[in-house]
C-alpha cells in the first residue's frame, strides 16, 4: 500500500520510473508532470514492492552511482496552480504521508462511513461466526481493498487541469516529436497525399494571393494578419504566377518536413524568396488549415454520396420490376466527380444545397432504414441475453420505436403529386439554364412543349388535397422549377458574381439615430447614403454601419438595381427588373404564338421566383457576411500592425566604451541596461515610487517619493521644501545605483513637468558628484498597469504596492519590450487582450485576435533569440521561451523542468537532444533560435563549448561556418591551426577577413554536392560571423510629439480635429505689453464727463491726472492691450481665443465679452501637439456653421435630399411643438400619467362608461377626465384644482364648472357613474341607432326609409354624437321634413328642451306629448353672463348641453340687473346654418345673423325689457341681428342692448357657452374635437363656439 501511495505521488509530479523509457522524468510542477487518468486507474488497487520513489527519480546520483533522494521544501518551487490547490484543499502535496492519507481516507467524511461500515460488519460477524467463520472478515478486507483512491482528477477541476496542461492530450503533445503549434492547431498539420501539394499550392494562389476583396481594403498584403481561421483574404495585393512553386516548397516544408515558419524564413530562404516573406509564410500556414477543412468536408460529402448511391442501388435491386418515376434522380459518378472538383466553401455549400433538394427524401428514408436495422439488432441482442440468463424461460421486452416527426415541404408535396414531370416540360434543365447564365448567351435553346400549360396541368389536378385546380398545379410546378434553378450551382455562381459586382447600399437613420448621430459619431458622414456600391466601402466602414444598426441608429438595405423597384409594379417586387429582364431572355422561346407566350410566362415566373424568394435573400446574407468579415479583418490588421510596431522597437542600448564592445558576453552580466523606473498615479495624494533594475531585470532597490508631483515653483514654501526633499532622495538613489536610463510613466500631463524636474536633478547631480547624465524617457504605461493589477504581480511581489509593481514592469519594458509583451501572452487571464490597439478592437473575436498577436510574438522572438540559461536563472524571463520555433507552452515548460531537475545549465545546443531528450524534428526547428552565452562558461568545464552556439548559425551548417573561418584565416587544414573552434573564435575577433571569400563559388560547390542552392544561407552565415545576433529591430526612438500628445491627453486625430465643438472655461486674459517707443507715442484719453483719464492699452480709466497715466507707463504697471482669452478645455489642454474670434462684431477688449471662470462653447481651429494647446473660435457664425466649413466630411454617395427633407421636418416640428403634460404624483387606480393617445388605447380595452384621469396640458392646476361614452366616442372634461400643496400633488378642492368635489372618487360616484348609467340605458334602447356617430344625413335617410315603410306613423331615432361626445340627438319626421334636436346628459337625467328626464322612456313619453310644442326660446336671467371665451379657456360650455349649468352675466351702465340669455336646446345653431356664418359683436349688445325659416317675430331686449313673441304655425324664425341671413324671410331679430361689454363676475368659473346644434356648424361642441389633428386648442374660437376641452 505504501508503494501504491508513493506511486500516486510520482504520477502527480511526473517522476514515476515507468516513464523513463519514454521521456525524462519531470518534477517541476503538477502542471507539466501529470500522468493520464488511464494510467492512474490501471494502478489503483495494486501493490508493488520496493522503496518509495522521489520526484527527482534517478537523475541525481552520488559518487557510488546510486540515486540520491532530495526532498524540496513545500512551496519553494511549486507552480501557482499547485499552490492554489494546496490552499483550497488544505493538503501538502510535497508530503507523501499527507497525500497517502487523502488517498486512503478521502477528502470528505469517509472515515466516519468506514466506521459505520465496520460496526455493521462486526455485528454480522457475531451472528454468523459459527456458520461462515472468517468469510465476513475476508469480505470486509475485499471491500476496503476495492475502495477507490483519490487522484488529481478528483482534486482539480477539469478546467484547471486543461489550464495547467495536465490532460492526456497535453502529455501527447509534449512527447510527440512535432512542433507544438502544429499539434494545437484546430486541424493538426498532416502529411500530404500524392499530388496534393500541387493542387493545394494552386488553390492557395488562386483563393488567397490572387483574389481581391469585395470592399476597398487599403492595407498591403504584408500587413495582412494571420491566425483567423475561416477568414477570406483581403487587401489590395497580388502575387505573380512565379509564386506558385514557392508556395509548393513552403507547403512541402510545413507538411512533409514539419518545419515551422520562422525556420523556413531564416534557414530555407532560397526556396521561398523573393516572392514570399515571413508574413506570406504565416498566411500559407493558415491557408493550409482552411484547405484541410475543405478537404475534410469534401471527403465527408463524398462518403455520403456513395452511401446514398449504394442505398439507391439496393432499393432498385429489391424491386427490379418497379418502374422509376420521371423525377427520380440517381446519384451518378458525374455527381461525385463534380463534388471532388469543388474549390471553395461556397461551391461546396451550393453542391450540398442541390443534393439536399434532390435527395432529401432518400436521405430520410436511408436514415430511417438504418435506425430500424439498429433497433432490430439491439432487440436480437437483448433477446439473446434474456434467453441465456433465464435458461429459455425469460421474456424479452420489445423496444417501442419512437416515430420521428418529419416536416413535409411544399417541394416534397409537389414531388409526391408527380409534378416533376410537368416541371420537366418547361424547356430547359437547371444545368442548361446555368450554362446559359454562365456564358451570358443562349447556349441551349429552350424546348417547346406542344400543349398549352393549362391543358397539361389538367392531368395533375387532384380531387382533394393540395392541387385541386389548374392554377395550383401550375403554381406547384413553377415552385419546383424555381427551387431547382435556385439550387443549381452554376446558377448560384453566376448570380453571386453579378450580385457582388452590382450590389448597392442604402442607409438612413432611425428616429433614434437622428438624435444620437452627431458630428462626433463615426457614422456622421454615412447616415444618409443612397445607391453606394459596396465595392466603394473602405476599411472598417461597414463594421461601423453594422454596429450603428445593432444599436438601432441606422437602417441598411443591400440589393441590386434598388432604383428599379418602383418600375416593377406588375409583380410587386423591388429592385429586380433590370437584372431579371436580362436573364429571363436566357429561359425564353423566341416565337410568336399563344402557346409559346403562355409557356414563356410560366418560365418568367419561375425565374422571377428563383430570384426573389431564394437567390436574392441568400446573396444578401452572404454579401453581408463577407463585407463584415472584410471590415473586421481590416480592424484585425490594424491591431496587428500596432502590436508589430510595439514589438519592432529595440530597447535602449547601453553606452559601452570602446574596449567594452561586448560587456555582456565578456563579464557575464545580464543582457539589459540598468534602469531606474518612476511610476506615479493620477491621485497626487498617493505616493510615487521609483525602483532600480539591474542588467537582468531584477529589482535591486526602490524608493518612496510622496511629494515628487508637487510643483518646484509652488507658492507654498512647505510644498517647495517637500519637493526638494524628494528630488534629493532621487538624486541619492541614482548616485548609488548608477543607472543607464530613467524610465518615467507617461501617465498624464504631470509627466512633462516631472520629466523636466528629474532631468534638472540629474544635471545637478553631474555637477555635484560627477555622475554622468542619463536620459529621462517617457514610457507607455499600459503594459505596466496590466501587470500591476494581475495575479502575477501579487505572486511575485506580494508586499509591494501597485505603483511599485507598475514601476518594475515599466523598467523591464524599457529594458526589453519583447519580454514584457510575451509575459502578457503567457498569462492565464488573457492579459494580452487588455491592450488597446484599435477603437473597434472589441468587435473582434478574441480567439482570432489572440492567435494573430501570438504569431507576431513568434516571429519577433525568433528574430531576437532566447537565452535559455537566462530563463533558468530569472523567472521573469521565461515568457519568451514558449514562442521559440518548434516549442510551445508545454514543451518549453517541460524543457525548463528537466534542466531544473538536473540543476545544470545548457552549455551547448547538442544537449537539447542528449540531456533534454528533445526529438530531432523539434531540435531542428528550435536549435538556431536558442542562444547560449558561451563566454559565461570557463575553460575548466568538461563540456565542449561550441562558439557558434552564440550565433544564429544553425547546427546543420556549422561545418560551412567553420570552413569559411578556416578559409578566411588561411589556416592549414592539416595543422593545429585548423581546429574548427579555434578558427571560429579567431574569425570573430577579425571578421573583416570574411569579405575576401568567394561565397558564390562555395555555393556552386555545395550545389554540385547535391546540397541545393545555399547561396543565401552562406551570406547569412558570413553576416552572423561579423556580428553575432545583431539586432534586427528598429533602433530605440523616444516618443514623438504626436505619441506624447496622444498618451498624455488621450486625444487622437479622430477625437480632436479642426471644427470639433468643445466646452472650455476662461482662465485668463492674454495681454501684450507695448514696446517703449509705442508708449512714448501714446495718447491717453480724457473722459469729458467724469474728468478721469484712460490708458489706451489696458483701458484702465481711473486716473485723475494725466501725469498719473505717464507714471503708469513708466513704472511698468501697464499689462498691455488684451489680444485674446486663455481657456482650459475639459481634457486639460490649454486653449487660446484671439480677440477677433470672440464675436462676429468688433471687440475692443476681451473683457467686453467674457470674464474669468466663464464657461463657453468654441470650435477647434488648430491643434499644436508640441505645446499641448489648441486655437479656438467662439464666433456665433462659426458655432452655427451654416456654410458647413467645419462639418464632418460627407460620403460621396451622401443623400443630401433625404437629409434636407428630414431637417425641414424637424424644423417644422420645432415650430409647432406638441403640447406636453407634466407628470403628476397622484395615487389612484383611475389616474394615469399618459397622453391622450395612450389613454385612448387604454379605454379601447375597457367597457362603456369607464373613465380615466390624466394630466392636463393647461398646467399643473388642471386635470382632464376622459369618459368612454360609446365605442370610439370619448368625452374630455376639464377639472380645475384649488388648494394645491405643490404643483405635482392633487388639489384639495376639484371644480367641474361651478360644482365642487373633494376627491376623484366623488367625481366618479356623483358625476361619471350616473351619466354612464344613463348613457348605457340610452344606447341599449330599441330606437337607438349609431348612424355613423349621429351623422345628420344618415339619420335623415333612416327616417325617410322608415317613413316609407309606414307613412301613418312618425318615425324617431336616438343617436350619440361622435363629433360632440356627451351629446345626443333625437331625430324625427312628423311630416315631410326631418327634424333633429339635441339634448345632453346630466347626473340627474336627460336634459331636453330645458326639462330633465330621469329615464329614456320618460324622455320619449314627454317627447311624444310635446313634439308639436314650439321649441323653447332663450329667457333673460338676472345673472351675469361671462365674457366671450377662446378655445384655450377650458370649461366654457353650453348651459343646456352640459350637466352643470352656470350663470352668465353682463354689467349694465346705470346699475341694471345682470341677466343670462337662455337659448332653447333645439334652436338651430347660429354659427352655421344654410351656408351662412354667425357674427358676434359686443358693441352695444349681441348681434346675430338671421336665417331663412319659419317665423319668429322680432324680439328686442333694451334696458332689460323683453318684447313679446309670436310664432307661425309649423315654422319658426330665429337668429339675431348682424350679418344678413340667407334668402327670403328668416328668423326675426332678437336684440340685447348693453352699454358695457360682457364681463366675468369676480370669483366665477366660466363653464358654459350658448347652445349650438352639433353636426351642422363649422366648429365643434363642448369638449369634443373634430379630430386629434385638427384640434382647435391653439386658435381663438368664435364667441358662440363651445370651447374644446383638453385632450
Amino acid at each position: 500500500m505504501e508503494e501504491a501511495r508513493n506511486s500516486e505521488i510520482s504520477q502527480v509530479f511526473g517522476g514515476d520510473d515507468s516513464d523513463d523509457e519514454e521521456l525524462p522524468p519531470s518534477g517541476l510542477s503538477a502542471r507539466q508532470g501529470g500522468e493520464s487518468r488511464r494510467d492512474l486507474d490501471e494502478e489503483e488497487g495494486t501493490e508493488e514492492e520496493g522503496p518509495p520513489t522521489d520526484d527527482m527519480g534517478d537523475f541525481i546520483v552520488g559518487d557510488d552511482g546510486r540515486p540520491i533522494n532530495i526532498s524540496r521544501p513545500g512551496g519553494m518551487d511549486a507552480e501557482p496552480a499547485l499552490l492554489e490547490a494546496q490552499e483550497i484543499f488544505g493538503l501538502d502535496f510535497d508530503d507523501p504521508n499527507e497525500f497517502a492519507r487523502v488517498a486512503e481516507e478521502g477528502l470528505g467524511s469517509e472515515e466516519e462511513e468506514e466506521e459505520e461500515e465496520d460496526e455493521y460488519l462486526s455485528g454480522e460477524e457475531e451472528e454468523e461466526e459459527d456458520e461462515v467463520g472468517g468469510s465476513q472478515r475476508r469480505r470486509r478486507r475485499r471491500l476496503r481493498k476495492a475502495r477507490k483512491k483519490t487522484s488529481i482528477y478528483d482534486v482539480y477541476e477539469p478546467s484547471e487541469l486543461e489550464r495547467g496542461f495536465f490532460t492526456d492530450r497535453d502529455k501527447d503533445i509534449r512527447v510527440t516529436d512535432m512542433p507544438e503549434r502544429f499539434q494545437t492547431r484546430s486541424l493538426a498539420v498532416q502529411k500530404t497525399e500524392e499530388g496534393e501539394l500541387d493542387e493545394e499550392a494552386e488553390w492557395i494562389f488562386q483563393n488567397v494571393f490572387s483574389k481581391h476583396p469585395i470592399s476597398k481594403q487599403p492595407l498591403s498584403f504584408s500587413q495582412k494578419p494571420r491566425g483567423s481561421a475561416g477568414r477570406g483574404s483581403s487587401g489590395t495585393y497580388s502575387k505573380p504566377p512565379s509564386a506558385v512553386p514557392k508556395i509548393r516548397e513552403a507547403l512541402n516544408f510545413m507538411r512533409n518536413h514539419s518545419f515551422e515558419v520562422p525556420f523556413i524564413a531564416n534557414y530555407r530562404k532560397e526556396y521561398v524568396e523573393p516572392e514570399l516573406d515571413v508574413h506570406d509564410l504565416w498566411t500559407i500556414w493558415q491557408s493550409d488549415e482552411k484547405w484541410m477543412q475543405l478537404k475534410q468536408r469534401k471527403a465527408q460529402m463524398v462518403r455520403l454520396f456513395k452511401r446514398l448511391q449504394d442505398y439507391q442501388f439496393e432499393k432498385v435491386r429489391e424491386q427490379p420490376d418497379k418502374a422509376l418515376t420521371e423525377d427520380t434522380r440517381p446519384v451518378s459518378e458525374e455527381d461525385i466527380a463534380r463534388l471532388k472538383a469543388v474549390k471553395t466553401a461556397e461551391e461546396l455549400s451550393d453542391v450540398f444545397a442541390q443534393f439536399s433538394l434532390y435527395y432529401g427524401r432518400d436521405l430520410v428514408d436511408m436514415q430511417h432504414l438504418k435506425a430500424m436495422q439498429k433497433r432490430q439488432g439491439d432487440n436480437e441482442d437483448q433477446e439473446l441475453e434474456v434467453t441465456e440468463g433465464s435458461g429459455g424461460g425469460g421474456r424479452s421486452k420489445k423496444k417501442t420505436a419512437i416515430k420521428q416527426a418529419h416536416r413535409k415541404t411544399f417541394y416534397v408535396a409537389c414531388q409526391e403529386a408527380g409534378l416533376g414531370s410537368l416541371a420537366a416540360k418547361f424547356g430547359l434543365t437547371p444545368e442548361q439554364f446555368g450554362e446559359n447564365l454562365r456564358d451570358n448567351y443562349q447556349r441551349h435553346e429552350t424546348d417547346q412543349h406542344t400543349v398549352e400549360p393549362e391543358e397539361v396541368a389538367q392531368d395533375y389536378v387532384q380531387p382533394s388535397g393540395v392541387f385541386t385546380s389548374v392554377r395550383k398545379v401550375l403554381q406547384g410546378a413553377c415552385h419546383m422549377v424555381s427551387l431547382q434553378l435556385a439550387a443549381e450551382p452554376l446558377v448560384r455562381q453566376a448570380v453571386r458574381q453579378v450580385f457582388q459586382t452590382r450590389a448597392l447600399l442604402n442607409v438612413k437613420p432611425t428616429k433614434k439615430g437622428k438624435k444620437l448621430i452627431d458630428d462626433t459619431h463615426p457614422c456622421a458622414g454615412m447616415k444618409y447614403m443612397r445607391n453606394k456600391p459596396v465595392r466603394d466601402l473602405a476599411g472598417a466602414d461597414f463594421l461601423r454601419l453594422v454596429q450603428a444598426e445593432g444599436e438601432g441608429l441606422l437602417e441598411m438595405k443591400i440589393g441590386i438595381d434598388l432604383d428599379q423597384g418602383a418600375q416593377d409594379t406588375r409583380r410587386g417586387g423591388g429592385g429586380l427588373q433590370s437584372y431579371f429582364e436580362e436573364i429571363r431572355q436566357l429561359f425564353y422561346r423566341d416565337e410568336f404564338s399563344r402557346l409559346v407566350e403562355k409557356w414563356n410566362a410560366q418560365r418568367a415566373q419561375a425565374v422571377y421566383s428563383a430570384l426573389v424568394k431564394f437567390l436574392y435573400p441568400l446573396m444578401q446574407k452572404e454579401l453581408y457576411t463577407k463585407l463584415l468579415i472584410e471590415a473586421k479583418e481590416h480592424v484585425l490588421r490594424s491591431c496587428v500592425q500596432t502590436f508589430r510596431d510595439w514589438l519592432d522597437g529595440a530597447p535602449l542600448a547601453a553606452k559601452k566604451e570602446e574596449d567594452e564592445e561586448d560587456r555582456y558576453l565578456s563579464q557575464g552580466e545580464g543582457p539589459f541596461t540598468k534602469v531606474v523606473a518612476v511610476a506615479f498615479g493620477s491621485d497626487k495624494m498617493v505616493p510615487a515610487f521609483c525602483c532600480a533594475l539591474d542588467s537582468t531585470g531584477s529589482v535591486v532597490d526602490y524608493r518612496r517619493l510622496p511629494n515628487i508631483l508637487k510643483r518646484r515653483i509652488s507658492p507654498s514654501e512647505r510644498e517647495r521644501n517637500e519637493k526638494e526633499k524628494d528630488l534629493e532622495s532621487f538624486k541619492d538613489f541614482v548616485s548609488r545605483k548608477r543607472p543607464e536610463a530613467v524610465a518615467l510613466a507617461a501617465e498624464s500631463r504631470d509627466a512633462l513637468m516631472l520629466a523636466d524636474d528629474l532631468s534638472n536633478a540629474l544635471v545637478e547631480l553631474e555637477g555635484e558628484e560627477g555622475v554622468p547624465v542619463v536620459p529621462v524617457e517617457l514610457v507607455t504605461p499600459d503594459v505596466a498597469k496590466i501587470f500591476s493589477k494581475s495575479p502575477r504581480a501579487k505572486e511575485s511581489f506580494p508586499e509591494y504596492p501597485e505603483l511599485l509593481c507598475e514601476a518594475i514592469s515599466l523598467g523591464r519594458r524599457h529594458q526589453e519590450p519583447l519580454l514584457e509583451f510575451s509575459s502578457l501572452a503567457c498569462a492565464e487571464d488573457d492579459e494580452l487582450l487588455s491592450l488597446k490597439m484599435d477603437p473597434l478592437q472589441s468587435s473582434l473575436d478574441t480567439d482570432d485576435l489572440r492567435s494573430c498577436l501570438e504569431l507576431e510574438l513568434v516571429t519577433r522572438v525568433n528574430d531576437v533569440g532566447v537565452d535559455i540559461n537566462f530563463c533558468l536563472e530569472n523567472p521573469h524571463g521565461v515568457g519568451m521561451l514558449p514562442f521559440v520555433c518548434g516549442l510551445g507552452p508545454r514543451k518549453a515548460m517541460f524543457l525548463l523542468k528537466i534542466l531544473k531537475q538536473e540543476n545544470s545549465q545548457l552549455k551547448n545546443r547538442s544537449e537539447l537532444v542528449t540531456q533534454c531528450s528533445t526529438g530531432p524534428q523539434v531540435f531542428i526547428n528550435c536549435a538556431g533560435f536558442i542562444r547560449i552565452d558561451t563566454n559565461a562558461f570557463t575553460d575548466t568545464d568538461n563540456t565542449y563549448i561550441e562558439v557558434l552556439d552564440s550565433t544564429r548559425v544553425h547546427p546543420e551548417t556549422y561545418e560551412w561556418g567553420r570552413k569559411m573561418a578556416v578559409d578566411a584565416l588561411e589556416y592549414d587544414e592539416t595543422g593545429d591551426e585548423s581546429h574548427p573552434s579555434a578558427a571560429v573564435e579567431d574569425i570573430l575577433l577579425t571578421p573583416d577577413k570574411l569579405r575576401d571569400l568567394d561565397l558564390d563559388a562555395f555555393a556552386e560547390e555545395l550545389e554540385r554536392q547535391d546540397y541545393g542552392n545555399k547561396r543565401t544561407t552562406l551570406y547569412d552565415i558570413r553576416d552572423e560571423l561579423f556580428s553575432p545576433y545583431k539586432e534586427r529591430r528598429k533602433p530605440y526612438q523616444s516618443l514623438s510629439p504626436e505619441e506624447k500628445f496622444a498618451l498624455l491627453t488621450g486625444e487622437t486625430p479622430e477625437s480632436l480635429y479642426k471644427g470639433r465643438l468643445v466646452t472650455c472655461t476662461v482662465v485668463g486674459i492674454v495681454r501684450r505689453k507695448p514696446p517703449r517707443d509705442v508708449l512714448d507715442r501714446a495718447n491717453p484719453i480724457e473722459n469729458k464727463t467724469t474728468g478721469y483719464w484712460q490708458c489706451p492699452f489696458c483701458l484702465k480709466d481711473d486716473f485723475r491726472e494725466l501725469s498719473m497715466v505717464w507714471q503708469h507707463f513708466d513704472d511698468g504697471s501697464c499689462p498691455g492691450q488684451g489680444i485674446g482669452v486663455r481657456a482650459r478645455l475639459e481634457n486639460g489642454l490649454s486653449g487660446f481665443i484671439h480677440t477677433k474670434n470672440l464675436s462676429d462684431s468688433q471687440v475692443n477688449a476681451p473683457e467686453e465679452r467674457v470674464h474669468i471662470g466663464m464657461t463657453i462653447h468654441a470650435r477647434v481651429l488648430t491643434v499644436n501637439v508640441e505645446k499641448f494647446s489648441v486655437d479656438l473660435t467662439c464666433r456665433s457664425s462659426d458655432l452655427k456653421d451654416s456654410d458647413g466649413r467645419f462639418s464632418v466630411a460627407k460620403d460621396v454617395y451622401f443623400d443630401k435630399q433625404a437629409a434636407e427633407a428630414d431637417m425641414k421636418k424637424e424644423e417644422a416640428a420645432h415650430k409647432h411643438p406638441k403640447q406636453r403634460y407634466i407628470k403628476r404624483v397622484i395615487v389612484h387606480p383611475a389616474f394615469l400619467n399618459a397622453s391622450f393617445k395612450e389613454v385612448e388605447k387604454e379605454l379601447a380595452k375597457m367597457d362603456l362608461g369607464e373613465a380615466i384621469f390624466r394630466p392636463s396640458s393647461k398646467g399643473t392646476d388642471h386635470l382632464t377626465l376622459t369618459w368612454k361614452v360609446d365605442e370610439d366616442i370619448l368625452h374630455h372634461i376639464d377639472i380645475q384644482e384649488q388648494g394645491k400643496p405643490n404643483q405635482f400633488s392633487l388639489g384639495k378642492s376639484l371644480w367641474i364648472g361651478s360644482d365642487e368635489y373633494e376627491d376623484l372618487d366623488e367625481i366618479l360616484a356623483r358625476f361619471i357613474q350616473p351619466m354612464a348609467a344613463l348613457a348605457r340605458e340610452l344606447i341599449s334602447h330599441k330606437v337607438y341607432r349609431p348612424a355613423n356617430g349621429g351623422d345628420k344625413k344618415t339619420l335623415e335617410k333612416l327616417l325617410s326609409d322608415e317613413r316609407k315603410k309606414n307613412p301613418k306613423r312618425i318615425p324617431y331615432f336616438l343617436s350619440a354624437l361622435k363629433k360632440s361626445p356627451g351629446k345626443f340627438c333625437l331625430a324625427y319626421q312628423p311630416g315631410s321634413k326631418q327634424i333633429v334636436e339635441y339634448f345632453s346628459i346630466t347626473p340627474d337625467g336627460y336634459r331636453y328642451r330645458n326639462q330633465v328626464h330621469p329615464t329614456v322612456n320618460a324622455l320619449i313619453t314627454w317627447f311624444k306629448g310635446h313634439y308639436r310644442d314650439p321649441i323653447p326660446r332663450p329667457v333673460p336671467s338676472s345673472q351675469a353672463m361671462p365674457p366671450p371665451q377662446h378655445a384655450h379657456h377650458r370649461g366654457y360650455q353650453h348651459p343646456v348641453a352640459s350637466p352643470m349649468s352656470s350663470t352668465h352675466g353682463s354689467s349694465r351702465t346705470g346699475g341694471s340687473t345682470p341677466y343670462t340669455p337662455q337659448w332653447p336646446t333645439a334652436t338651430p345653431p347660429p354659427s352655421h346654418y344654410g351656408g351662412h356664418q354667425a357674427s358676434y359683436s359686443q358693441q352695444g349688445g349681441h348681434q346675430y345673423s338671421g336665417y331663412s325659416g319659419g317665423g319668429y317675430q322680432q324680439q328686442q331686449y333694451r334696458g332689460g325689457t323683453a318684447g313679446a313673441a309670436s310664432y307661425g304655425a309649423g315654422s319658426y324664425q330665429g337668429g339675431y341681428q348682424g350679418r344678413s341671413g340667407g334668402g327670403g324671410g328668416g328668423w326675426g331679430q332678437q336684440n340685447w342692448t348693453s352699454e358695457q361689454s360682457f364681463s366675468r363676475t369676480p370669483g366665477q368659473t366660466p363653464a358654459y357657452t350658448p347652445t349650438q346644434t352639433p353636426g351642422s356648424y363649422m366648429g365643434s361642441l363642448t369638449g369634443t374635437p373634430h379630430s386629434r389633428s385638427s384640434h382647435p386648442r391653439h386658435t381663438p374660437a368664435s364667441p358662440l363656439q363651445t370651447p374644446i376641452l383638453d385632450e
